[in-house]
């Protein structure tokens, strides 16, 4: 399980587990206010989280395989040996995929309503959804680095913007399997791939490449900045107390002398914020 790829850690963040099915109501972390001036006559002002916030529940996911006595005598294909792996792999894809499906699926935040890509508009007021024919370049990322610097803390309890400009630096470089090449060269390259000029700082070098072949079904175009969940809240991960990795359990017929293994992890995946995200439609 812990050997099997998965590309959401890094990019998206693990939340404290939690011990029941009951809804999780996490406040979205995007920052603290800039601190005000304080007359040390009164009491500090107070900063307030109350108006945002995702709400999600974990839920469980099972699998059962059933080994026949005939199997298990003749160990056919060496199948039992095999099948640890490939269930804790099947876990460890099941995890990743939730994770994904919720940036291919663009959900609706609870705390504004609004796609968690989207651009500026209503509550949103600052766009995190760059659309046109562009590939990742070092200009394209300029492009979303600068709108994620942008951003501003969590609107005020009228709907008006922020005004802490939040600084948020992009970390991660997602894309999908088709822009594989691309965004490695881009990436790992010393000087700048589209600049035809020895010696010209790349400046994506600094970011770290994820590739993620569950999102060409999407888009086979699409890339993405992320931020450093430590920083701002991006895609969160909560597993259930003591199922952070697979649970399995295993049971005999007595009639048919048949052998029953289950798996069994219970988990959810939640886009918290918009903030630390950055796609380019790339078409």
């Amino acid at each position: 399980y812990t050997e099997a790829p998965s590309t959401w850690k890094g990019p998206c963040r693990q939340a404290t587990s939690v011990q029941d099915f009951k809804t999780i109501n996490r406040v979205r972390m995007g920052a603290i206010s800039n601190l005000p001036v304080w007359n040390d006559n009164k009491n500090p002002e107070v900063a307030s989280f109350t108006d945002a916030k995702e709400s999600y529940a974990v839920e469980a996911r099972s699998l059962e395989i059933s080994y026949s006595y005939r199997l298990l005598v003749n160990d056919d294909m060496d199948v039992l040996s095999r099948t640890p792996a490939m269930m804790g792999a099947a876990a460890a894809r099941t995890v990743n995929a939730s994770v994904w499906a919720q940036v291919t699926s663009n959900p609706t935040l609870g705390a504004d309503s609004i796609a968690l890509f989207s651009a500026a508009t209503g509550a949103r007021k600052r766009s995190n959804l760059t659309t046109g024919a562009a590939t990742p370049t070092v200009a394209t990322m300029q492009t979303l680095s600068n709108l994620m610097r942008q951003m501003r803390g969590e609107n005020t309890p009228e709907g008006a913007e922020g005004a802490d400009v939040l600084n948020l630096s992009p970390r991660y470089l997602v894309g999908p399997s088709a822009l594989d090449t691309t965004i490695k060269q881009l990436v790992l390259s010393a000087y700048d791939p589209a600049a035809n000029q020895f010696q010209t700082y790349n400046t994506a070098s600094q970011f770290i490449p994820v590739i993620e072949p569950l999102l060409d079904a999407n888009s086979a175009t699409a890339f993405y900045l992320f931020a450093d969940p430590s920083t701002v809240d991006t895609i969160e991960v909560t597993f259930l107390q003591g199922q952070e990795t697979p649970v399995t359990r295993s049971f005999l017929d007595d009639r048919t002398l048949a052998m029953s293994v289950v798996v069994l992890q219970t988990y959810a995946a939640k886009a918290m914020n918009h903030r630390g995200v950055q796609r380019h439609d790339g078409t």
